[in-house]
């Protein structure tokens, strides 16, 4: 009876102390995930609080596109470029928090060739254009809830861009922009396609920008040398319908 209730007692006891680290392990692997990739030097993160697509990028890393960019050179009629190029940004986005993110990216654009003909005197080179740009932005996300996260995003870009006309490139242009603003707007997961880690962001927002750009033509007529600079404020929507799609929605793929 006395090996009975020792044997009972043993088995009880081995009984509790599975039960107890079973939960405990299930307690760990409900508090983290497989977070993908982070930051180089960073810790692994935890998922943040919550259920929805948003909560589980919080410390992985995405990449794709974040909007077009169009820069300009040179100085024409009106204060407008006298050459005008895309230089779409393709960057990165880290979420810190279920709140704080960070945005970095580059833009680039490059044209330009020759042609030839039966004479060799008559050949030359076609117009180039040559632009760069530099994008930052510090997206917050202010609610999410399954697929779906409100954000606002401040952000600013800086470019560069030159050209040349001509057939011997006698004509050459050069140009600055840069801007700063918010947009506001949502980013959709594809979760309810089993596929969170892709999202496409759409926006509209309010956006200042400065613009500069010169012309130098040494060898034309008078004058040889033309500036002109110009400031806007306005919608990031622009005049036509189709804008939202070519400059106000992003694509990204969480890693």
């Amino acid at each position: 009876m006395r090996k009975s209730i020792i044997v009972a007692g043993i088995v009880a006891g081995l009984t509790t102390a599975l039960g107890a680290s079973a939960q405990e392990a299930n307690g760990q692997t409900s508090g983290q995930a497989n977070v993908g990739m982070s930051l180089p030097g960073s810790t692994p993160a935890t998922v943040a609080a919550g259920t929805s697509d948003h909560d589980q990028m919080v410390g992985r890393l995405a990449v794709g596109y974040l909007g077009r960019a169009t820069l300009g050179a040179g100085a024409g009629a009106a204060g407008d470029y006298a050459v005008v190029g895309d230089a779409p940004i393709i960057g990165i986005r880290y979420w810190i928090s279920s709140l704080l993110g960070i945005d970095a990216g580059i833009g680039l654009g490059l044209v330009g060739g020759s042609f030839e003909t039966t004479d060799p005197d008559d050949d030359g080179d076609l117009d180039s254009f040559t632009g760069f740009a530099v994008h930052a932005g510090v997206p917050l996300s202010l609610a999410s809830t399954d697929h779906f996260s409100f954000q606002i995003i401040p952000e600013a870009n800086l470019g560069f861009a030159s050209a040349d006309e001509g057939p011997d490139g006698d004509i050459s242009h050069s140009g600055f922009h840069f801007d700063i603003g918010a947009r506001a707007g949502a980013e959709i997961h594809f979760g309810f396609m089993k596929i969170p880690q892709l999202s496409l962001q759409g926006s509209v927002g309010l956006l200042f920008a400065a613009d500069s750009g010169k012309t130098e033509n040494p060898d034309g007529a008078m004058p040889a040398e033309i500036s002109g600079s110009r400031t806007s404020l306005g919608t990031t929507v622009g005049a036509n319908p189709w804008n939202i799609f070519t400059s106000n929605v992003a694509a990204l793929y969480y890693f």
